[in-house]
């Protein structure tokens, strides 16, 4: 589990990074894109927005690129996203 996340009593983590696109499972048959939030200290977190398609959200990819506030459940080999709101970046 990454350094930022802090499960609340709720069993809710909230994270912090930018939105990047980067290959998966690179050389294999699961080879694919995917969407994930580059935390500050290098790790990177698989992202599957709730009620969104996990191979294609379109919400995500319209975000890609920005940097986000996520808070939902972290799975196995994913966050599970149930709210994200883009964070002012003076950067971009």
């Amino acid at each position: 589990m990454p350094a930022e996340m802090s499960p609340g009593s709720d069993g809710r983590t909230c994270l912090l990074g930018r939105l990047v696109r980067e290959v998966m499972d690179r050389g294999s048959k699961s080879e694919r894109p995917a969407l994930l939030l580059a935390l500050e200290d290098g790790q990177r977190v698989l992202l599957r927005r709730q009620g969104g398609h996990p191979i294609r959200d379109p919400v995500l990819e319209a975000l890609e690129g920005q940097v986000l506030r996520v808070t939902g459940q972290q799975r196995e080999g994913y966050f599970l996203v149930q709210d994200l709101d883009p964070v002012h970046d003076q950067n971009q």
